[in-house]
């Protein structure tokens, strides 16, 4: 995190090298740290986020009946902006607005993910005791690791918040995070949105074994009455212990994440797990091209009738598959080789596949939203059969200067043979021109 940057987590940006240098504040900088009197001073920023696509074929064209078409163009419109707070060496209050729609596509709007017409994103309110310790308490952004259990969800148009009070700690080498959080329900009307529908407390810890080796190691509860598996709804209350290794080399890197997760789901025993690796090398520094291969193995449920449940819980994972991919991580088996370069000055690159299977022929596929998908309801043992397909990416970022990107995506999901048993079974097709100014 350096200085002058604009962090993803807004929160987190640092212009402090600006608080000695108001007279030579440039553009955007005159924004940022505004003194009110000898102890305060306010920053204010925000974004903005314009994104065309296209879809071809939404849900390997297996719509529901109220959809008006299987393909669409929409254009996705995201507004934020911020203020910060500071009082003295010891508090702050950070509160942020959004506002988010979604135009062109002629389908049923999804609330949480397309639309939410304005809304208080983040308030919350910073203490710092001393130099280890601070308390957090309000309306705020999270991400924790590598995005696949809590995060802000940034791909979707509405970004994923939550009512949260947190106790952190660090020293340096070790960071622990104590926290009660609630995520918020966005919903398309102006401050409408809801929360304490979910409940999560725990534990999330990053510890530096070396200097380029860390751990990340937490413990976690989950309740809630929001979700359903093989269809059937009821009170889930899940817990997950997990851990994450990862490396911070210039040359060879890797990280492992394992968790197990365990509890009551109604009247069932949840018994159920995910590894997740990756590794990557880098061979042509020049141009910063480095190529790995990524994997998962999440459980899905081994079978209906018994007296345990099997699935996977995400939780509150980033879509791990991209926008056009209908499927999260619940049930899965994948293979994603990749390769990642900066081929020109300001530029960078993604393009990887991702070969996917379900973990258990017993059950189906679930959204990234933890919404399961396959089998219909009406047919539960449609196909016996794993295969899912593969999921070609692509991705391309240039950035202007510090506040101006452009990005280009496209992506092919060539329908398996599971696919095709369970449904229309056609390939999906998405594209994308995003445009983003951020300050």
């Amino acid at each position: 995190m350096g200085y002058g940057q604009i962090q993803y987590l807004r929160y987190d940006d640092d212009f402090s090298h600006l608080k000695l240098d108001s007279i030579n504040k440039k553009g955007f900088q005159k924004l940022k740290y505004i003194p009110i009197s000898e102890k305060v001073n306010m920053s204010f920023g925000g974004e903005i986020r314009e994104q065309l696509q296209r879809y071809t074929n939404i849900n390997f064209g297996d719509v529901p009946a109220n959809y008006n078409r299987p393909s669409t163009w929409q254009f996705w419109h995201r507004i934020m902006a911020h203020a910060n707070l500071e009082v003295g060496q010891k508090a702050r209050i950070f509160m942020q607005l959004s506002s988010t729609f979604r135009f062109l596509n002629p389908n049923p709007l999804a609330p949480e993910i397309d639309q939410n017409e304005a809304s208080l994103h983040q308030a919350f309110i910073d203490y710092r005791f001393n130099k280890d310790w601070m308390a957090r308490i309000g309306r705020q952004e999270m991400s924790f690791g590598s995005h696949r259990l809590i995060t802000f969800r940034e791909g979707p148009n509405t970004r994923l918040t939550f009512d949260a009070a947190i106790l952190k700690y660090s020293n340096g080498y070790r960071k622990v995070d104590a926290f009660a959080i609630s995520p918020v329900i966005s919903q398309k009307g102006v401050f409408d949105d809801q929360s304490f529908k979910d409940l999560m407390v725990g534990i999330y810890a990053t510890e530096k074994l070396t200097k380029k080796f860390s751990i990340d190691y937490y413990l976690l509860h989950f309740y809630s009455k929001r979700r359903q598996y093989n269809f059937v709804g009821g009170t889930e209350n899940r817990e997950v212990a997990g851990f994450r290794l990862f490396t911070e080399n210039k040359k060879t890197n890797y990280e492992v994440e394992a968790n197990y997760q365990f509890g009551k789901f109604n009247q069932l025993s949840i018994k159920a797990y995910g590894v997740s690796a990756d590794v990557n090398h880098e061979i042509q520094p020049a141009k910063n091209m480095i190529v790995g291969v990524a994997a998962n193995y999440l459980t899905g449920d081994k079978r209906k009738n018994d007296d345990q449940l099997n699935t996977y819980n995400l939780l509150y994972s980033k879509p791990q598959y991209g926008l056009a991919a209908p499927i999260g991580a619940t049930n899965m088996i994948t293979a994603n080789p990749y390769m990642k370069l900066n081929p020109f000055k300001r530029t960078n690159a993604y393009v990887g596949v991702n070969f996917m299977w379900r973990q258990s022929s017993q059950d189906g596929t679930y959204s990234p939203a933890a919404v399961e998908v396959r089998p219909k309801p009406e047919s539960p043992n449609a196909s016996s059969i794993k295969q899912l397909g593969k999921l070609i990416m692509l991705e391309v970022n240039y950035a202007f200067n510090t506040n101006f990107s452009i990005s280009v995506d496209a992506s092919k999901f060539f329908a398996g043979r599971y696919i095709k048993e369970t449904g229309k079974g056609k390939d999906i097709s998405y594209k994308s021109l995003k445009v983003s100014i951020k300050f």
